[in-house]
């Protein structure tokens, strides 16, 4: 509902706040089915993420933290709608 809103460059700056390993430099995005698989490529590696409407989920490196940090985010782009859905849901 809300994650197939984003933009590319909200992903990309999801990505580099979550991220330890600074900047992403490049990243692809599988939207064939939510939750989006996101592959990026930071300095040093390459980490698969996968993002629905409240949860990202990192296979080897999702930093503490993320859920909140993406969630926070989500809210600063989709206003109350977005709360509400989250509180209905969970």
């Amino acid at each position: 509902m809300f994650v197939e809103q984003l933009a590319d460059n909200q992903f990309a700056e999801i990505l580099n706040m979550i991220s330890d390993d600074g900047e992403v430099k490049d990243f692809t995005i599988n939207k064939n089915k939510v939750p989006y698989a996101v592959k990026a490529t930071f300095q040093e590696t390459t980490e698969t993420y996968f993002i629905d409407d409240y949860f990202i989920k990192g296979v080897g490196f999702a930093g503490a933290g993320s859920d909140f940090i993406y969630r926070q985010k989500m809210y600063e782009w989709f206003g109350k709608e977005y709360a509400i859905n989250f509180l209905m849901e969970y």
